[in-house]
C-alpha cells in the first residue's frame, strides 16, 4: 500500500463514521487521533480463480520487497473510493478498469482509517501490463494454495483473510449478493440439527405438528429414516433448505418440503429425482397432500400434478382431510 511515498499528497480526512470532514492533511505527517483516512485494495481474479499478485519494490517503505493483493494504495484529496481504485490500477498496472458501477465487497478497518477491498474478475494479458516501476517489482497469477504456502514462507503481505477472497469469488457475485450452491443427497446425523431448524420454519404446513408430543414424534422419524437411508436433502452451502422422506416399502413420500426462501426453483424436483434412483423403476408412486379447495395445498397439488400425479381417494391424515396422489409410472 503506497502510505509514504509522495510526501507532499494530501488526504480527506474523516471522522469515525466515516464522513468528510473538510479537512485535507499532508501524507508526510502523521494523522492527528481521532482522524481517519480511506484506502483501497484491489483483488484482480481471473476466470481460473486464479489471484494477480505484485511484489512491492524493495525500496519501498512499507512491506518492501513483500508480496501483496493485485493493487493497493490511498485515496489522494477528492476521491471516493471507486475514483481511488480505478486510478490505483491505472497508476501500479498500466490499465484502465471502470469502477462507475463496483461496489467494495468488504471494508477493513485499521488504526488510520478504513480499507475498501474490491473484487474483480478480469483475464488480463500479463504482457501488456506497464508496472509502476517505484512499485510494482512484478506480477503474476497465484492459485490458493500458493498463495497461502507464501503467507507461510514470510514472503506474502500476512492478511489474515486473504484464504477467504477466493472462497467469496466463487460464492458471492461482484455486488455482494450471495450465489446460492445448492446440492443434494441422502442425509445423515450430521444434518440432524439443520433438519430440525428447517422443520421449525416449515411446520405450520404440515396438520399435526402442533404439540411437544408429535414434534417429539417427527425428530424420531426423521432419525430413522436417516438411519434407512431414506432421508433426502437439499442444501444451500451447509444449511439444509430442503428434505424428504420416503417409503422403500410403499413407493411412498411422506414428508417433502422447501424452505420458503428457495421454491420454484426446482428443489423438490430435484429430491425426488434423487428419490428414485432408490425406488424399483415403473412402481407408482404416493403421496399423501391436501384436498383441492384447501388454501394450503395449492401449490403441493399443483406441483404434484406437474410431475404427474393424479388425484387418488380422499383420507385423513392426523385428523386433517387429506388426499391420495399416485404417480402411475411405466416401465
Amino acid at each position: 500500500m503506497n502510505f509514504y511515498e509522495n510526501a507532499d499528497e494530501l488526504w480527506d480526512i474523516y471522522t469515525t463514521d466515516r464522513e468528510k470532514t473538510g479537512k485535507l492533511h499532508p501524507r508526510r505527517d502523521p494523522l492527528p487521533t481521532g482522524s481517519y483516512r480511506l484506502a483501497v485494495h484491489v483483488c484482480i481474479f481471473n476466470s481460473k480463480n486464479q489471484l494477480l499478485i505484485q511484489q512491492r519494490q524493495p525500496f519501498k517503505k512499507g512491506w518492501p520487497n513483500m508480496w501483496d493483493v493485485s493493487v493497493g494504495g490511498s485515496a489522494i484529496a477528492g476521491d471516493n473510493s471507486r475514483q481511488a481504485a480505478q486510478r490505483e490500477v491505472l497508476e501500479e498496472l498500466g490499465i484502465s478498469l471502470d469502477f462507475s458501477k463496483e461496489r467494495p465487497f468488504l471494508t477493513m478497518n485499521f488504526s488510520g482509517g478504513f480499507d475498501d477491498f474490491y473484487i474483480i474478475e478480469q483475464d488480463i494479458d500479463l504482457t501488456k501490463l506497464h508496472l509502476q516501476q517505484e512499485e510494482v517489482r512484478q506480477v503474476r497469477w497465484a492459485e490458493k494454495e500458493e498463495v497461502m504456502k507464501m503467507q507461510a514462507q514470510g514472503v506474502m503481505i500476512p492478511y489474515w483473510f486473504i484464504d477467504r477472497l477466493f472462497d467469496i469469488r466463487d460464492s458471492y457475485d461482484r455486488q455482494g449478493e450471495r450465489i446460492p450452491t445448492i446440492r443434494t443427497g441422502f442425509a445423515g446425523f450430521s444434518h440432524l440439527e439443520s433438519w430440525l431448524n428447517l422443520a421449525e420454519v416449515i411446520k405450520h404446513d404440515f396438520p399435526g405438528m402442533e404439540s411437544y408430543a408429535a414434534w417429539n414424534s417427527y425428530c424420531d422419524t426423521v432419525i430413522r429414516h436417516m438411519k434407512q437411508g431414506t432421508a433426502i436433502y437439499a442444501a444451500d452451502g451447509r444449511m439444509l433448505i430442503g428434505v424428504l422422506l420416503f417409503s422403500k416399502e410403499q413407493n411412498k413420500i411422506q414428508c417433502l418440503a422447501v424452505h420458503p426462501e428457495y421454491r420454484r426453483q426446482k428443489i423438490a424436483f430435484r429430491m425426488i429425482q434423487l428419490m428414485l434412483t432408490k425406488l424399483e423403476p415403473g412402481t407408482d408412486i404416493w403421496v399423501e397432500t391436501f384436498c383441492e379447495g384447501d388454501n394450503k395445498g395449492q401449490a403441493a397439488r399443483k406441483f404434484y400434478r406437474s410431475l404427474g400425479f393424479v388425484p387418488d381417494k380422499l383420507t385423513v391424515y392426523e385428523n386433517y382431510p387429506a388426499q391420495l396422489f399416485v404417480w402411475k409410472r411405466a416401465i
